[in-house]
Protein backbone atom coordinates (compact mmCIF):
# COMPACT_ATOMS: atom_id res chain seq x y z
CA UNK A 1 0.00 0.00 0.00
CA UNK A 2 2.38 2.29 0.96
CA UNK A 3 4.43 1.82 -2.19
CA UNK A 4 1.20 2.38 -4.35
CA UNK A 5 0.95 5.86 -2.44
CA UNK A 6 4.31 6.76 -3.22
CA UNK A 7 3.98 6.09 -6.94
CA UNK A 8 0.67 7.88 -7.27
CA UNK A 9 2.11 10.73 -5.44
CA UNK A 10 5.21 10.79 -7.87
CA UNK A 11 3.00 10.54 -10.81
CA UNK A 12 0.65 13.40 -9.14
CA UNK A 13 3.66 15.80 -8.93
CA UNK A 14 4.80 14.91 -12.26
CA UNK A 15 1.42 15.90 -13.78
CA UNK A 16 1.98 19.16 -12.27
CA UNK A 17 5.36 19.88 -13.29
CA UNK A 18 4.85 18.95 -16.91
CA UNK A 19 1.74 21.70 -17.01
CA UNK A 20 3.28 24.32 -18.10
CA UNK A 21 3.04 26.96 -20.94
CA UNK A 22 5.37 26.67 -23.40
CA UNK A 23 6.96 29.86 -25.68
CA UNK A 24 5.50 30.55 -29.27
CA UNK A 25 7.69 29.18 -31.83
CA UNK A 26 8.47 30.36 -35.43
CA UNK A 27 9.46 29.50 -38.60
CA UNK A 28 6.31 27.42 -38.64
CA UNK A 29 6.08 27.99 -42.35
CA UNK A 30 9.29 27.00 -43.25
CA UNK A 31 9.02 23.54 -41.70
CA UNK A 32 5.09 22.69 -42.68
CA UNK A 33 6.73 23.67 -46.47
CA UNK A 34 9.74 21.00 -45.74
CA UNK A 35 7.53 18.59 -44.26
CA UNK A 36 5.31 18.35 -47.54
CA UNK A 37 8.58 18.04 -49.48
CA UNK A 38 9.30 15.51 -47.64
CA UNK A 39 6.22 13.19 -47.94
CA UNK A 40 6.56 14.49 -51.82
CA UNK A 41 9.78 12.95 -52.22
CA UNK A 42 9.59 9.58 -52.03
CA UNK A 43 7.15 6.91 -52.72
CA UNK A 44 3.67 7.03 -51.48
CA UNK A 45 3.66 4.58 -48.52
CA UNK A 46 6.71 4.18 -47.48
CA UNK A 47 7.74 4.21 -44.12
CA UNK A 48 9.44 7.60 -43.54
CA UNK A 49 6.61 9.29 -46.13
CA UNK A 50 3.86 7.74 -43.60
CA UNK A 51 5.58 9.09 -40.97
CA UNK A 52 6.31 12.96 -42.34
CA UNK A 53 2.84 13.07 -43.09
CA UNK A 54 1.50 11.38 -39.85
CA UNK A 55 3.97 14.61 -38.16
CA UNK A 56 2.40 17.34 -40.39
CA UNK A 57 -0.99 16.07 -40.04
CA UNK A 58 -0.25 16.33 -36.44
CA UNK A 59 1.14 19.39 -36.15
CA UNK A 60 -0.90 21.27 -38.71
CA UNK A 61 -4.36 20.11 -35.65
CA UNK A 62 -2.43 20.62 -32.92
CA UNK A 63 -0.03 23.99 -33.34
CA UNK A 64 3.55 23.49 -33.24
CA UNK A 65 4.42 25.43 -29.77
CA UNK A 66 4.07 22.01 -27.89
CA UNK A 67 5.11 19.21 -30.74
CA UNK A 68 7.34 17.12 -28.19
CA UNK A 69 4.05 15.93 -26.82
CA UNK A 70 2.62 15.24 -30.03
CA UNK A 71 1.89 11.44 -30.60
CA UNK A 72 3.78 10.34 -33.66
CA UNK A 73 6.99 12.50 -31.86
CA UNK A 74 6.39 11.48 -28.23
CA UNK A 75 6.26 7.96 -29.01
CA UNK A 76 9.75 7.51 -30.15
CA UNK A 77 11.79 10.79 -29.98
CA UNK A 78 10.66 12.15 -26.68
CA UNK A 79 9.74 9.15 -24.54
CA UNK A 80 8.52 9.39 -20.58
CA UNK A 81 11.48 6.80 -20.16
CA UNK A 82 9.45 6.55 -16.54
CA UNK A 83 11.49 3.18 -15.51
CA UNK A 84 14.93 4.50 -16.20
CA UNK A 85 14.85 8.29 -15.37
CA UNK A 86 15.88 7.52 -11.75
CA UNK A 87 18.92 4.95 -12.47
CA UNK A 88 20.24 7.35 -15.70
CA UNK A 89 20.41 10.42 -13.19
CA UNK A 90 21.90 7.97 -9.70
CA UNK A 91 24.36 6.41 -12.05
CA UNK A 92 25.38 10.39 -13.55
CA UNK A 93 25.66 11.66 -10.05
CA UNK A 94 28.06 8.97 -9.13
CA UNK A 95 29.88 9.32 -11.85
CA UNK A 96 33.67 10.97 -11.55
CA UNK A 97 33.28 12.05 -14.84
CA UNK A 98 29.85 14.17 -14.45
CA UNK A 99 30.88 17.37 -13.08
CA UNK A 100 29.21 20.62 -12.86
CA UNK A 101 29.59 21.52 -16.63
CA UNK A 102 27.58 18.55 -17.67
CA UNK A 103 25.71 19.32 -14.51
CA UNK A 104 24.44 22.75 -15.52
CA UNK A 105 24.39 21.34 -19.87
CA UNK A 106 20.91 19.35 -18.87
CA UNK A 107 19.22 22.44 -18.25
CA UNK A 108 16.14 21.87 -20.59
CA UNK A 109 14.81 24.09 -22.59
CA UNK A 110 10.92 24.99 -22.82
CA UNK A 111 10.94 24.86 -26.36
CA UNK A 112 8.41 21.94 -27.66
CA UNK A 113 7.06 21.58 -24.33
CA UNK A 114 9.01 18.77 -23.34
CA UNK A 115 8.50 16.39 -20.61
CA UNK A 116 9.82 17.19 -17.46
CA UNK A 117 11.94 14.88 -15.63
CA UNK A 118 10.23 14.44 -12.03
CA UNK A 119 13.58 13.14 -10.98
CA UNK A 120 15.70 16.62 -11.82
CA UNK A 121 13.38 18.83 -12.83
CA UNK A 122 15.16 21.33 -14.35
CA UNK A 123 15.51 18.49 -17.46
CA UNK A 124 13.70 16.50 -19.28
CA UNK A 125 14.18 12.25 -19.74
CA UNK A 126 15.14 12.40 -23.21
CA UNK A 127 18.15 14.98 -21.88
CA UNK A 128 19.28 13.07 -18.73
CA UNK A 129 19.97 10.65 -21.02
CA UNK A 130 21.36 12.19 -23.23
CA UNK A 131 23.94 13.21 -20.94
CA UNK A 132 24.47 9.21 -19.55
CA UNK A 133 25.95 8.98 -23.71
CA UNK A 134 28.10 11.65 -22.94
CA UNK A 135 29.65 10.29 -19.87
CA UNK A 136 30.23 6.82 -20.65
CA UNK A 137 32.32 8.15 -23.85
CA UNK A 138 34.12 10.40 -20.93
CA UNK A 139 34.50 7.33 -18.95
CA UNK A 140 35.75 4.72 -21.76
CA UNK A 141 38.07 6.90 -23.43
CA UNK A 142 40.30 10.06 -23.50
CA UNK A 143 37.52 12.21 -25.04
CA UNK A 144 37.88 16.18 -24.41
CA UNK A 145 35.44 17.98 -26.42
CA UNK A 146 37.23 20.62 -26.49
CA UNK A 147 40.04 19.57 -28.62
CA UNK A 148 36.82 18.13 -30.47
CA UNK A 149 36.93 19.33 -34.67
CA UNK A 150 33.97 17.03 -35.97
CA UNK A 151 30.54 15.41 -35.06
CA UNK A 152 28.99 13.23 -37.34
CA UNK A 153 25.57 12.10 -36.05
CA UNK A 154 23.67 9.45 -37.53
CA UNK A 155 20.20 9.48 -37.05
CA UNK A 156 19.80 13.18 -35.02
CA UNK A 157 16.60 12.66 -33.21
CA UNK A 158 15.45 16.45 -33.20
CA UNK A 159 18.27 17.70 -32.82
CA UNK A 160 18.76 17.30 -28.76
CA UNK A 161 22.85 15.70 -28.25
CA UNK A 162 23.63 18.54 -30.70
CA UNK A 163 21.89 20.99 -28.61
CA UNK A 164 23.46 19.33 -25.34
CA UNK A 165 27.50 19.46 -26.99
CA UNK A 166 26.69 23.14 -27.78
CA UNK A 167 25.24 24.01 -24.42
CA UNK A 168 28.98 22.59 -23.12
CA UNK A 169 30.52 24.80 -25.68
CA UNK A 170 31.20 23.21 -28.80
CA UNK A 171 31.17 25.43 -32.09
CA UNK A 172 33.16 22.85 -34.51
CA UNK A 173 31.81 21.44 -37.17
CA UNK A 174 28.88 18.63 -36.77
CA UNK A 175 27.10 16.93 -39.84
CA UNK A 176 23.47 14.88 -38.91
CA UNK A 177 22.73 12.24 -41.25
CA UNK A 178 19.06 11.74 -41.17
CA UNK A 179 15.68 11.20 -43.42
CA UNK A 180 14.20 14.63 -44.60
CA UNK A 181 11.24 14.57 -41.93
CA UNK A 182 14.22 14.31 -38.91
CA UNK A 183 15.95 16.76 -40.78
CA UNK A 184 13.14 19.44 -40.98
CA UNK A 185 12.43 18.80 -37.08
CA UNK A 186 15.56 19.31 -36.78
CA UNK A 187 15.95 22.84 -38.48
CA UNK A 188 12.62 23.98 -36.49
CA UNK A 189 13.78 22.95 -33.43
CA UNK A 190 17.34 24.07 -33.39
CA UNK A 191 16.04 27.64 -35.00
CA UNK A 192 14.02 28.34 -31.79
CA UNK A 193 16.30 27.18 -29.56
CA UNK A 194 19.12 29.03 -30.83
CA UNK A 195 17.46 32.30 -32.40
CA UNK A 196 20.24 34.54 -32.59
CA UNK A 197 22.04 33.22 -36.32
CA UNK A 198 20.86 35.91 -39.09
CA UNK A 199 17.74 35.01 -40.36
CA UNK A 200 16.93 33.21 -37.93
CA UNK A 201 19.45 30.36 -39.13
CA UNK A 202 20.25 26.89 -37.95
CA UNK A 203 23.64 27.56 -35.98
CA UNK A 204 26.26 28.31 -38.48
CA UNK A 205 28.48 24.98 -37.81
CA UNK A 206 25.93 22.41 -38.53
CA UNK A 207 24.75 20.79 -41.68
CA UNK A 208 22.89 18.20 -42.74
CA UNK A 209 23.75 15.21 -45.19
CA UNK A 210 21.50 14.62 -47.94
CA UNK A 211 23.20 11.69 -49.77
CA UNK A 212 22.71 8.24 -49.17
CA UNK A 213 26.17 8.03 -50.01
CA UNK A 214 28.14 7.99 -46.89
CA UNK A 215 31.89 7.78 -48.61
CA UNK A 216 32.14 11.39 -48.30
CA UNK A 217 31.87 11.48 -44.57
CA UNK A 218 35.79 9.32 -44.59
CA UNK A 219 37.41 12.70 -46.02
CA UNK A 220 35.03 14.73 -43.31
CA UNK A 221 36.70 12.58 -40.53
CA UNK A 222 40.26 12.59 -42.70
CA UNK A 223 39.90 16.69 -42.57
CA UNK A 224 39.09 17.52 -39.05
CA UNK A 225 40.29 15.59 -36.33
CA UNK A 226 39.45 14.46 -33.58
CA UNK A 227 36.53 13.28 -34.77
CA UNK A 228 33.32 11.36 -33.19
CA UNK A 229 30.92 9.57 -34.66
CA UNK A 230 27.56 8.94 -32.69
CA UNK A 231 24.67 6.69 -33.74
CA UNK A 232 22.33 5.75 -30.65
CA UNK A 233 19.37 3.46 -31.64
CA UNK A 234 19.63 4.56 -35.27
CA UNK A 235 22.25 2.38 -37.18
CA UNK A 236 20.45 -0.51 -35.34
CA UNK A 237 17.69 0.26 -36.88
CA UNK A 238 18.41 0.88 -40.62
CA UNK A 239 18.93 -1.99 -43.41
CA UNK A 240 21.82 -3.91 -43.55
CA UNK A 241 22.58 -2.18 -47.06
CA UNK A 242 22.78 1.41 -45.17
CA UNK A 243 25.11 -0.41 -42.27
CA UNK A 244 27.15 -1.32 -44.81
CA UNK A 245 27.71 1.94 -45.97
CA UNK A 246 28.49 3.43 -42.69
CA UNK A 247 30.45 0.54 -41.67
CA UNK A 248 33.05 1.54 -44.57
CA UNK A 249 33.64 4.51 -43.83
CA UNK A 250 33.62 4.79 -39.39
CA UNK A 251 36.87 3.19 -38.70
CA UNK A 252 38.74 6.74 -40.06
CA UNK A 253 37.01 8.21 -37.06
CA UNK A 254 39.06 9.39 -33.51
CA UNK A 255 35.64 8.13 -30.81
CA UNK A 256 33.00 6.06 -32.20
CA UNK A 257 29.89 6.00 -29.58
CA UNK A 258 26.92 3.62 -30.59
CA UNK A 259 24.03 2.46 -28.65
CA UNK A 260 21.56 -0.19 -29.60
CA UNK A 261 18.78 -2.68 -28.89
CA UNK A 262 19.42 -6.39 -28.52
CA UNK A 263 16.94 -7.21 -31.80
CA UNK A 264 15.06 -4.80 -34.47
CA UNK A 265 12.87 -7.01 -36.57
CA UNK A 266 14.67 -9.92 -38.07
CA UNK A 267 18.17 -8.22 -36.95
CA UNK A 268 20.29 -9.53 -34.51
CA UNK A 269 22.36 -6.90 -33.81
CA UNK A 270 24.64 -8.24 -30.81
CA UNK A 271 25.66 -10.11 -33.59
CA UNK A 272 26.38 -7.65 -35.91
CA UNK A 273 27.84 -4.45 -33.52
CA UNK A 274 30.33 -7.33 -32.21
CA UNK A 275 31.10 -8.06 -35.98
CA UNK A 276 31.91 -4.56 -36.47
CA UNK A 277 33.84 -3.99 -33.49
CA UNK A 278 36.14 -7.00 -34.86
CA UNK A 279 36.56 -5.45 -38.19
CA UNK A 280 37.73 -2.31 -36.36
CA UNK A 281 40.89 -3.98 -34.20
CA UNK A 282 43.07 -0.34 -34.52
CA UNK A 283 40.30 0.74 -31.96
CA UNK A 284 40.42 0.08 -28.40
CA UNK A 285 36.64 -1.27 -27.49
CA UNK A 286 34.57 -1.08 -24.74
CA UNK A 287 31.19 -3.16 -25.75
CA UNK A 288 29.00 -4.19 -22.84
CA UNK A 289 25.22 -4.18 -21.42
CA UNK A 290 23.81 -0.99 -20.40
CA UNK A 291 23.23 -1.21 -16.52
CA UNK A 292 20.48 1.21 -16.46
CA UNK A 293 18.46 -0.05 -19.55
CA UNK A 294 18.67 -3.67 -19.76
CA UNK A 295 19.08 -5.66 -23.35
CA UNK A 296 20.41 -2.43 -24.56
CA UNK A 297 24.36 -1.69 -25.22
CA UNK A 298 26.88 -0.05 -25.92
CA UNK A 299 29.94 0.11 -28.32
CA UNK A 300 32.30 2.42 -27.41
CA UNK A 301 35.43 2.96 -29.41
CA UNK A 302 38.76 5.29 -29.58
CA UNK A 303 41.17 4.78 -32.42
CA UNK A 304 44.85 3.48 -31.51
CA UNK A 305 45.89 4.85 -34.66
CA UNK A 306 45.12 8.46 -34.03
CA UNK A 307 43.27 10.14 -36.70
CA UNK A 308 42.77 6.94 -38.61
CA UNK A 309 43.86 5.89 -42.22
Amino acid sequence: MKNKLQLLVRRAAANILNDYTPPTLGCAEELFAELAAATRCGPPGSEWATFAADISNALRLKGTDQFLRLPPIAKTLHSRQRSHTRRYLTYLLASQRFGPTIHKALTESPVGKPLVNPHYPLSSPLLVQHGYHLTRLLESTDFDLSRLRLVVEFGGGYGSFFRLLRNLGYRNRYVICDLPVMCALQRFYLRNVFPTEPGAQPPANLQWWASDEYGGLRQEAAQHSPSLFVATWSLSETPLTVRSGIAAVVGVFSYILCAYQRTFGSYDNVQYFTSLEKSLPHFSWHHAECPVYKNNFYLIGQNTRGRGT
